[in-house]
This record gives C-alpha cells, sequence and structure tokens, in this order.
C-alpha cells in the first residue's frame, strides 16, 4: 500500500504541475492573441535599470541572465525557446534591433534562493551580463522555509551582483488558483518587496500580474481543458515576455520601426 502525500510533497507537486501546464504551449500559437495589458502604473514606483535601458537603446552588447525555477524552463513544451525568457529576448531583439541582445536562462526546476546564490560566482558572474533577472521565493513557501533566512540569502546574492557591477530584477512567485489557497505566500511576496526597496532595485510583480490576468478575465487560470491549457501557456508566457521587455527597457527608446515583432501598438 502506498504512502499518502504529506501537505507538502502536494504543494509541490501543485507548484510543478501549475508551471509545466502553463509551459505546455504548441509554437503555432506563438503571436496569435494580442500581449496582455499591464495595469496601469504597474512600474511606475520600481526602481529604474539605467544601465540596462541605455544600452539597449545605443545598441550595445547586452547580456540578461536568468535565474528560476520550472516556470521560468518551458522543458515540458519541448525546450527553452518556449519560456518567457526566450520571448523576454524574441521581444527586445524586435524593438531594438541594433543592440546585440543576449538572454541566458539559467532556470532549474524547484531552485531555491540559496541554490541560486551559490551559482553566482560560478556560473553567472563569468557570463558579464549587465542584468540579472531573479525569480525567487516559491520554493521557500511551498516549504515554509524561515523568511529570516530567505531574506539574508537574497541580500548576501543581491551584494554580490551589485558588487561587480550588474543591474537585478526581483521576480516574485507566479499566482496559480490551484496552489494559493494551500502555500503561505505572502511572507515571501513581502520580503522580496522589503529586499528590493531597502536594495533600489525593481520588483516585477508578477504574483499580482496574473493574479490581475486572472481576475480581470483576460486569462482564464482556471482551464482544465488540456488544449485550451496549451493555448492559455502560449499567451501567458509571451504576456509575461512582452511586460518584462517593456520593465526593464524603461527611460530606453525603442527603434522607430513600427513592423519590428514585439512590439506593441
Amino acid at each position: 500500500m502506498s504512502a499518502t502525500p504529506s501537505p507538502l510533497q502536494c504543494a509541490v507537486a501543485l507548484v510543478v504541475a501549475a508551471a509545466l501546464a502553463l509551459s505546455a504551449a504548441p509554437r503555432a500559437a506563438f503571436g496569435q492573441e494580442p500581449a496582455c495589458a499591464t495595469p496601469e502604473g504597474f512600474a511606475a514606483f520600481e526602481a529604474a535599470l539605467p544601465k540596462t535601458a541605455k544600452a539597449l537603446a545605443a545598441g550595445s552588447e547586452v547580456v540578461i541572465v536568468t535565474l528560476g525555477g520550472a516556470s521560468s524552463l518551458g522543458s515540458a513544451a519541448g525546450g527553452p525557446s518556449f519560456s518567457w525568457p526566450s520571448r523576454l529576448a524574441t521581444a527586445l531583439a524586435g524593438r531594438f534591433p541594433a543592440a546585440r541582445i543576449k538572454v541566458v536562462n539559467l532556470a532549474m526546476p524547484r531552485q531555491t534562493a540559496r541554490e541560486a546564490a551559490d551559482r553566482l560566482a560560478r556560473e553567472v558572474l563569468p557570463l558579464k551580463p549587465t542584468l540579472v533577472i531573479w525569480e525567487t521565493g516559491t520554493m521557500e513557501a511551498v516549504r515554509g522555509t524561515g523568511v529570516d533566512d530567505f531574506r539574508d540569502t537574497v541580500q548576501a546574492g543581491l551584494d554580490e551582483l551589485h558588487a561587480a557591477g550588474i543591474e537585478v530584477v526581483l521576480m516574485n512567485a507566479q499566482f496559480s488558483r490551484d496552489a494559493d489557497p494551500m502555500i503561505h505566500f505572502a511572507p515571501y511576496l513581502a520580503a522580496v518587496r522589503e529586499l528590493a526597496d531597502a536594495n533600489d532595485v525593481p520588483v516585477f510583480h508578477r504574483y499580482g500580474l496574473m493574479r490581475h490576468w486572472a481576475e480581470s478575465g483576460v486569462l482564464d487560470l482556471r482551464t482544465r481543458e488540456s488544449e485550451k491549457r496549451r493555448r492559455l501557456a502560449a499567451r501567458l508566457y509571451e504576456c509575461i515576455g512582452r511586460a518584462m521587455a517593456d520593465f526593464v527597457s524603461r527611460g530606453g527608446a525603442a527603434a522607430e520601426s513600427p513592423a519590428a515583432p514585439g512590439r506593441r501598438p
């Protein structure tokens, strides 16, 4: 007789299942629907990224490294080209065709903040990135890791990145109607906000953005039918990629090319 799964195992399974479902999108679906609008003022009070925005606008080399978990991989859809970091790269290339943009996706399934921080010196700094987008807090919420330990870990990572002259965006957890009632995300969302404010770095509030899209009816995150879920995944990752492109390029002037792919009207 098999053992009954623990609450932690159930919570992990929900988060991983949500990430896999939302990345299982067919390539043909990309671009068939318009990007989702972000709420007014979504980035109005977030710290700027002057180095990144200036490099994009000047047509310089821009290396962006993304750190995160399964929701940033897109592996269930057939590979990293389906992930939001890949859609970010496509959107930025369309808006800044003169820039030499490289997005390196270092996401790993179930990666904790500690595991991500331990990779900085070995895998991130040698790439000499202009920007690191660090998706964090999900696994800590799932496992109930001490919030103080989480905060100390991320702070040490921010110190290491800033010492190397690298700009940082913190991205918080994704919103899931299934996982949300079971997992206490609030303390970790608050910790990410506090770390950002203390270090003058912006937060890409993915949790709030996805919740807004769900509650406003833009995206039906309750859908269970597999084909609809694949279409949802395609749109969701395209929307996050484009919203992130807006977010990281604030203050830079995109190339004046109406036909450029990825540009929003």
